[in-house]
């Protein structure tokens, strides 16, 4: 991301590792807490079923790689149950648009 390679620590960054980083910000953000972004991040689970956060979340992702992520597509976005937590999960998978390269983001619902 611009901000961080430019001001932060001037570390260069693989086109994958920036995109990652970017990505992690957006899926770690509550949507709202950026005063001048609202839509940034995901929104938190508050009092909806696990039914309902996934179908919202699912589009809050869509939403947000497709503002604040362009170098990266969505392909699908599965749903998958966590056992070791006993809740469901995410599976986001992406395709680097220059490149074509696949990656594989898992979202704790």
């Amino acid at each position: 991301m611009f901000l961080r390679k430019h001001f932060l620590d001037g570390a260069e960054l693989s086109v994958l590792e920036d995109v990652m980083q970017n990505l992690r910000w957006i899926f770690s953000t509550r949507r709202g807490s950026g005063y001048f972004l609202d839509d940034f991040g995901v929104s938190d689970s508050g009092f909806r079923t696990p039914a309902e956060m996934v179908v919202s979340m699912t589009d809050e992702i869509r939403q947000n790689i497709r503002l604040y992520e362009p170098r990266v597509e969505v392909v699908d976005v599965d749903e998958d149950w966590d056992d070791a937590n006993n809740q469901p999960k995410l599976v986001v998978r992406l395709r680097l648009r220059d490149r074509s390269e696949k990656l594989e983001v898992i979202v704790d619902v």
